[in-house]
């Protein structure tokens, strides 16, 4: 479940994590909570279904879960509702569900150099404990120091045995392009409409997302991911 703060690159990450499960033969289904149908690119890779979390139409999430025909399941959920992703948690008992079927809920979020992405992280893990798994997602295209962070939430994220990867900057252009196509990351290098060069900086920084996960033996488990040589 990608979670955290508005345009911090959670849909962005959703992404990248669809490409690389996608590539790797996993069986994925992503829930869009999004106006935009950010991840709609994808659809023809996995199954994307677009629903709202907080007006009782999960009961599709559920059946997923308890028929175990699916490897992983993404959730990309709107922009600062902390408390609602909390509420719907507790009044769904989803925590005892996730138990009850074999599942386990990994919250991926990105941060930036805003205050309001550590506000949330903890606000999560305060709630969440030990009953979830933790991804923090450096973007570096807001920050490359993460000083705060480092400072005051680090230690309290690897308390509850999260962990932190980054997400090296692409270039505002580079993104832009990109984004322009619609169509799935992993297809970008492919495509002639984007410069070469452009193409080149972007699959660098694809692999290097990879990288830093499939080196992570923690993340790799965290999000079903295969070790494999990169």
């Amino acid at each position: 479940m990608t979670i955290g703060d508005s345009r911090v690159g959670k849909s962005t990450v959703c992404k990248l994590l669809i490409d690389l499960l996608h590539s790797q033969g996993k069986s994925v289904k992503a829930y869009d909570h999004d106006n935009f149908h950010k991840l709609q690119p994808y659809s023809n890779l996995i199954a994307i279904n677009t629903l709202d979390f907080f007006r009782s139409e999960t009961d599709q999430v559920l059946e997923d879960l308890k028929h175990g025909q699916l490897e992983v399941i993404l959730v990309d959920m709107p922009g600062q509702y902390v408390d609602k992703i909390c509420n719907f948690i507790d009044e769904s008992s989803f925590f005892h569900l996730l138990n009850e079927y074999g599942w386990r809920l990994t919250f991926l979020q990105p941060i930036s150099h805003r205050l309001d992405c550590l506000k949330f992280m903890e606000k999560i893990i305060n709630f969440s404990k030990e009953s979830a798994n933790y991804i923090a997602i450096k973007n570096c295209y807001f920050d490359q120091r993460f000083k705060n962070y480092h400072t005051s939430m680090q230690k309290k994220l690897y308390s509850v045995g999260g962990i932190d990867i980054c997400l090296t900057k692409l270039h505002t252009d580079h993104y832009e392009a990109m984004e322009r196509t619609n169509i799935p990351y992993s297809q970008i290098r492919d495509d002639t409409s984007i410069y070469i060069l452009y193409r080149s900086y972007i699959y660098r920084w694809i692999q290097n997302f990879n990288q830093e996960l499939l080196k992570n033996q923690v993340a790799s488990n965290y999000l079903c991911l295969s070790k494999t040589n990169f």
